[in-house]
């Protein structure tokens, strides 16, 4: 328990390391990592129905309708939702998710202060950032950030000194597009004026004098004082191909690496604050990080690649997203995060994973985006969510969105044998079994146009289907990381002098495969040059051009590939990489060092080629799973998801 400022007594939560995995504690405690969500104007019956299952995390969204004007703020209405939840859930602790869009009377009364578009006219949010033509505040404004931080201020202190404080173990702090903190507007703005000096400002940190500006933007008239925003029409037009020319665009490179630092700078200073205001007894969260993703307005304007920077604060504790949009379906679906959970959790941060995919419960909003039509396919589904959180060390909520997704008898029995399935779990090891990384470098992001062929979220679900499991990893954490027999480079497209002689050191130490898609290192960023010898310096392949299919090279565990593999191709290269390859039928594997978990494809037999002496025990179907010459034979309807615990039926019953 922690004693605040006020002499109240409160619960000290943080994120620590148990078992092998990053988990929340609350007061020296870990708890399970499965949890709700809710809208605050659900009805509570459903908050009770998870309560009873004996689930104690719970979230829900507010907003800024608290937020009367400058200097006055009224939370009655807050206080008395606070007294049907705690009724509701007694036990639970809850975390807030505060989205910060100001009211609307805010953006009418700082005209100056508005997000603004090329043409000097205020940008007006869209319906496909669930907008209606609302003016909205620049991201450079001072005054929003000083307004914002008063209003979090606000926020945290009123909670802190309630009643409600001792349920109370952390704060979600959320902005921009749908709440997920990637801007608005994307590539349409922001010109602001503030945002200029903004730019200018982040110049100084890079260049050390006028003249180092100028040689770097081939610009002899330009100055720290005078930069300008690039044009709109400068932002698509990239010289090299698909590349910002190096050796004449870069002011546009320099403007997009500030446009996602400044996300992260946003970030920080709200957070810290949220961690300061509560003496940092509490957890702070933020969804970032959507390199998996399809961003609706691009990555490239999307402000989620600075994740490495984000990593390194000290004021979040874990960070979240949705379960990818793509590969939903389920037999040829796969669920995976938005974000790289490798290093997340390398940094000792928690990944939670928004569950937000509809089930066969005919309810508000409960349609579309993996909507499942039977009960039986819904319970399959929710095992495949499971599966990804338990086998990669996440967790999760299940996201209420319109009240009552979960309102079946008979799913609400399966959704408390999973939540106590993980909290079971929790007793195992929970450290990662990957053999296999695939390396996302985001500073290769800012330089390719937003329109370019391959980006960093495509492709993913043919990884799923390899057949083992993956770790999802930024470039620049394959140092601190632990050594993997095959690295994926699949999004590398820069190099400089550093990166190359780190990505040599991680290779020659781990003896791992390394393959190349695509334009591997095409930008020099020392020799600022652009093109085929790059690529062939970085790989040590002699690529002899993007028409050809691929490269080999005898005796050289290095191979380029022009395309992205199907799962087929990329199975193979594990297994001459010596990747153990549990499935060899093209259905989903997630393991660790505790479970081995099989989504299906297709009906039939299963051949699972297990470890030298591993016993396993179907979890399911809580019985042995035989093994013979060091394979398991498992029967699968189509689209099941099968659980096995990696030991013999009485350790996995002696699990507390």
């Amino acid at each position: 328990m922690h004693q605040g400022r006020d002499n109240m007594t409160k619960p000290f939560s943080e994120i620590k390391s148990y078992r092998g995995a990053p988990t929340i504690h609350v007061d020296g405690q870990p708890i399970a990592g499965s949890g709700f969500w809710r809208s605050l104007n659900a009805d509570e019956r459903y908050l009770a129905d998870f309560h009873q299952l004996g689930v104690r995390l719970v979230w829900f969204s507010v907003g800024t309708n608290y937020w009367l004007a400058n200097g006055r703020y009224d939370f009655s209405s807050l206080d008395q939702a606070w007294e049907r939840m705690l009724k509701a859930a007694p036990e639970a602790y809850f975390i807030p998710r505060l989205y910060l869009r100001p009211p609307d009377w805010w953006t009418n009364a700082n005209p100056k202060e508005l997000r603004m578009t090329e043409n000097g006219e205020p940008y007006r949010g869209t319906p496909d950032e669930y907008l209606d033509g609302q003016v909205l505040p620049s991201s450079a404004s001072t005054k929003w950030r000083d307004d914002t931080r008063a209003y979090i201020r606000a926020f945290i202190e009123h909670h802190e000194a309630s009643p409600f404080a001792e349920r109370i173990i952390g704060y979600h702090l959320s902005n921009e597009q749908s709440e997920e903190w990637f801007y608005w507007g994307g590539p349409d703005s922001d010109y602001n004026p503030q945002n200029v000096v903004r730019f200018r400002d982040y110049l100084e940190t890079i260049y050390a004098s006028d003249e180092a500006l100028q040689e770097a933007w081939a610009d002899p008239q330009v100055t720290l004082a005078c930069t300008q925003l690039p044009r709109i029409a400068d932002r698509r037009s990239p010289q090299e191909g698909e590349f910002f020319s190096p050796a004449a665009q870069q002011q546009v490179v320099d403007y997009y690496r500030y446009k996602h630092t400044n996300m992260v700078d946003i970030i920080s200073d709200f957070t810290h604050l949220a961690k300061d205001l509560t003496d940092r007894r509490a957890l702070v969260g933020v969804f970032y990080g959507y390199q998996l993703q399809s961003i609706p307005r691009g990555q490239l304007d999307s402000g989620h690649y600075a994740l490495a920077k984000l990593l390194a604060l000290d004021s979040v504790d874990y960070l979240s997203s949705p379960t990818c949009y793509a590969g939903r379906e389920l037999g040829s679906g796969y669920s995976y995060f938005m974000s790289l959970q490798a290093s997340v959790r390398l940094h000792g941060k928690l990944w939670i994973d928004e569950n937000d995919i509809r089930t066969h419960v005919p309810a508000p909003s409960n349609e579309g985006f993996g909507k499942t039509l039977t009960l039986a396919d819904t319970i399959s589904m929710q095992r495949r969510e499971l599966a990804n959180a338990l086998c990669n060390g996440a967790a999760y909520w299940w996201m209420d969105q319109g009240g009552g997704w979960y309102a079946d008898p008979k799913l609400l029995q399966e959704l408390g044998w999973l939540h106590n399935l993980m909290t079971k779990a929790m007793q195992g090891d929970r450290s990662s079994r990957a053999e296999v990384a695939v390396v996302i470098d985001e500073g290769s992001v800012m330089w390719r146009a937003s329109r370019s062929r391959l980006q960093s979220h495509m492709g993913i679900t043919e990884i799923g289907h390899l057949g083992a499991p993956v770790d999802f990893i930024l470039l620049s954490d394959l140092e601190e990381a632990r050594d993997y027999k095959l690295y994926y480079f699949k999004y590398c497209y820069r190099q400089n002098r550093a990166l190359r002689a780190m990505i040599r050191r991680v290779l020659e130490r781990s003896q791992g495969m390394a393959v190349w898609i695509d334009k591997p290192g095409w930008i020099d960023e020392d020799a600022r040059t652009a093109g085929i010898d790059n690529a062939q310096q970085l790989t040590g392949l002699q690529i002899p051009g993007v028409r050809e299919p691929g490269v080999r090279e005898p005796g050289v565990r290095s191979v380029w590939l022009q395309d992205l593999p199907d799962a087929a191709a990329l199975r193979e290269l594990c297994r001459e990489a010596g990747v153990h390859i549990y499935v060899d039928s093209g259905d989903v594997v997630y393991a660790d060092a505790s479970f081995i978990t099989v989504h299906s494809q297709e009906a039939g037999e299963k051949e699972l080629t297990v470890l030298p002496g591993e016993q396993l025990t179907d979890v399911v179907r809580n019985c042995p799973l035989e093994t013979a010459d060091g394979v398991a034979r498992l029967t699968m309807d189509a689209s099941s998801t099968a659980i096995i615990y990696r030991g013999n039926r009485s350790a996995w019953n002696d699990l507390q």
